[in-house]
This record gives C-alpha cells, sequence and structure tokens, in this order.
C-alpha cells in the first residue's frame, strides 16, 4: 500500500514538473546571454555577485505567478480580465505584444549567430527552425509542447557549463566578485547592472509561467512542490548566467563582441570543440525562448481579448514572429538593441508587476488563500528593487 502511495506520489511530482523549469531556463534567453557576455567581457567577474543576488527577486516574483496559476486556475492574463475588466487587461497586453516582437528579432539573431558558426546556410536553417517552431508552438496542448522543450532546455544546460569548463574559470577571481563592494556610480557598470536585472524578469515569463501551471491543471495540493521547483530554477537559473560572465570575461572582448567573425576568431584558443558548444547554446538558447514567448504572448493578449481560438492564435503568432523573421534575414546587428531591450524590461514590466501583486493578494481570486500580509510586502520589496535598478540604467544611458 504504501508503496503504491509512493508510486502515485512520484508519478505526480514528475507531471507536475515542467512550467518553473522552463520558464527559468527560457529566461536564460539570447538577450540574456548577450548582456551576461557583455557584461563579463566589460567588467569581468564583477557582476557575479550581482546575478547570485538576483536569485531573490527572480525566485519571489516567479512564485507569485506560479500560485496565481495554480490556486486559481487561470492565467494573468485571464485573471486580469476576469478581476478588472476586458479594457485593464487589453492595455497590459499591449506592451507585452510589442517587447516580445523585439524578443523574437533577439532569438531568431541569436540563433542566426549559431547557425554561422556552425558554417551552415543561414536563410534555408533559420526557415527550419521557424517552420519548427511553428509546429511545436501550434500542437493541440501545452503538454506536448512542454515534452518538446524539456530536452532542449536541459541542451542549453550543458552547452553552458560545458562552455565554463572550457574557459576554466579563475577561483581566486571568483571569490574577489563575490564581494557586495562593487563600482556603482560608474555608467557603464550601473547600466550593464540594470540590463542584467531586465535579464531577470520579463513580462512573458509572468504570463507563461502561471499560464502553463493553469493549463496542466495543477491542484492546490501540488503548490509546494511547484514553488521548490520555482527556487531550484531560479538557482540555476541564475549560477548559468554567472557562468555566461565568465564566459564573456575570458573572451576579453568589449565592442561588438558578437560580431560572428570575430567571435568565431575569439574562439579559437580555446579548442575546436568551443564553436560548437557555443553554437549549440545560442541555438538551444533562441528556440526554447521563441516557444516559451509565443504562448505566453498568446495566452496574455488572447485571454486579455477573451478570444483563445486556434485561428486568434495563429494570427498574434504570424504577426509577431514573420517580421522579425525577415528582419534578421536582411540585418544583422542586434547587440546594442538588445542591451538596451533588457534596460526597458524593467520599466515596462510595471504594470504586470503591479496588477500580479495585487491579484495574489486577491482573496476571490485565491480562493481564500491570499499573500500574506508580510508575503506582500515582500513582493512589493522585490518590484521596486526592479524598477529602482530599471530608472538606473536609463539614467546611464542619458
Amino acid at each position: 500500500m504504501n508503496l503504491r502511495v509512493n508510486v502515485e506520489e512520484i508519478s505526480r511530482q514528475l507531471y507536475v514538473f515542467g512550467p518553473a523549469w522552463l520558464v527559468m531556463m527560457a529566461d536564460i534567453d539570447v538577450a540574456s546571454i548577450i548582456t551576461g557576455l557583455q557584461s563579463g567581457a566589460t567588467w569581468g567577474y564583477r557582476m557575479i555577485f550581482i546575478m547570485l543576488v538576483l536569485t531573490i527577486p527572480l525566485f519571489i516574483v516567479q512564485d507569485a505567478a506560479g500560485r496565481l496559476g495554480t490556486i486559481s486556475g487561470l492565467g494573468l492574463g485571464e485573471a486580469v480580465r476576469i478581476r478588472y475588466g476586458s479594457r485593464i487587461a487589453a492595455l497590459l497586453a499591449i506592451p507585452m505584444a510589442v517587447t516580445d516582437f523585439l524578443e523574437y528579432v533577439a532569438e531568431y539573431a541569436g540563433m542566426a549567430i549559431g547557425v554561422l558558426l556552425l558554417g551552415l546556410p543561414l536563410v534555408p536553417i533559420l526557415l527550419v527552425l521557424y517552420i519548427t517552431h511553428a509546429v511545436v508552438v501550434l500542437s493541440s496542448s501545452y503538454r506536448k509542447a512542454e515534452i518538446a522543450m524539456l530536452p532542449i532546455s536541459f541542451m542549453l544546460v550543458a552547452s553552458i557549463v560545458a562552455s565554463a569548463l572550457l574557459f576554466k574559470p579563475n577561483p581566486l577571481l571568483l571569490l574577489r566578485s563575490l564581494s557586495p563592494l562593487q563600482p556603482y556610480g560608474n555608467p557603464s557598470f550601473d547600466y550593464l547592472l540594470a540590463a542584467n536585472i531586465g535579464a531577470v524578469i520579463m513580462p512573458w515569463m509572468l504570463y507563461f509561467h502561471s499560464g502553463a501551471d493553469s493549463r496542466k491543471k495543477l491542484r492546490r495540493s501540488d503548490l509546494k512542490a511547484e514553488r521548490l521547483e520555482t527556487l531550484i530554477g531560479a538557482i540555476v537559473s541564475e549560477i548559468l548566467m554567472a557562468l555566461i560572465v565568465i564566459d564573456g570575461s575570458h573572451l576579453n572582448m568589449v565592442n561588438d563582441f558578437l560580431n560572428v567573425t570575430e567571435l568565431s576568431s575569439a574562439l579559437v584558443p580555446f579548442g575546436s570543440l568551443a564553436p560548437l558548444i557555443t553554437a549549440i547554446g545560442f541555438l538551444a538558447a533562441g528556440f526554447l525562448a521563441l516557444v516559451v514567448i509565443s504562448m505566453a504572448s498568446a495566452w496574455g493578449v488572447l485571454e486579455a481579448i477573451g478570444h483563445t481560438s486556434r485561428k486568434s492564435f495563429l494570427i498574434i503568432y504570424l504577426l509577431e514572429s514573420l517580421p522579425a523573421l525577415l528582419l534578421v534575414i536582411s540585418y544583422n546587428n542586434y547587440v546594442e538593441l538588445m542591451l538596451d531591450l533588457m534596460v526597458v524590461y524593467t520599466i515596462i514590466i510595471v504594470p504586470s508587476l503591479y496588477v500580479l501583486g495585487r491579484l495574489v493578494a486577491d482573496s476571490r481570486v485565491m480562493k481564500g488563500t491570499p499573500y500574506k500580509f508580510w508575503e506582500s510586502i515582500l513582493y512589493w520589496i522585490m518590484t521596486a528593487i526592479i524598477v529602482i535598478g530599471g530608472v538606473v540604467g536609463l539614467i546611464a544611458i542619458m
């Protein structure tokens, strides 16, 4: 009897696993990788301390999204529409749709770098990736898409760890980087600090996490396992970002380091496997983020306006993704765009963070188990840190 109960419990735990892990791994998208590499190339190991500290707001905010989806059974877009009306929900969806288009540009640009590092023809491979992406996101169920994405997420983890081993981190510099005393006030450092904060929490992450949990029909009894998965995902995500910073510091490149020719040359001293591992990392990160962003954007926009048909989903997907693909094929310098996008995210995400904080504290939405007072205070402190980081970054740009 006990054995049967244990088997059923393990089976349920395995079923619960997915949304929180995938959103955390998709958080290490191409734009985030570029931000980490630029941080390392410019400031060495110094940004590692910031990366590790950012685990806290990442977990707190994403835990709120996961709780909303698990307890209320609603995605963020649907919850906003039901609680505050279609107009407010639609207004929140507009900036997300715009930034998601820019994210598409970043992910396809990153995959293009991976394709070129492998020496493969760009346009045919990007078209194959586009079609594959469409097949996954237009599948009949979230569960099928999740099963397809999980192996890619593990491939991403393996490629980042392998790259760090190739670059052989300096233990002494690593220990020094853990000091909280960093060059705050330097415009260059503050700009990258804000970019890294923006890379931690993006609008689509909130919509995907809550929406995926609701679509898997997770139960209140699954919350403990879901929260643990969110915590593990947050820790792993920021450790991987710290490894990316280490990679960037060893490339010893400061300006336009993601020019494919220059990047390829910089990888030569690290062995013949370095370009292959780097290419796999860009391809896995880009494709995983594409799928997650597609679902989050469609769920957020369509749930906000109350139209969730397959036809509406296809229209939203094509309007955002096809122009991005064509733009990447015709133009290939997006490094500055990606970094600026990360900074701007810390401001654009404010409305979504606000309504999420209100929803998880709402007893009606959360079916009698809202945030406790101290949990709300902690959530708003983390939100303030994110917004202040964005403001500092914008000031550094000006």
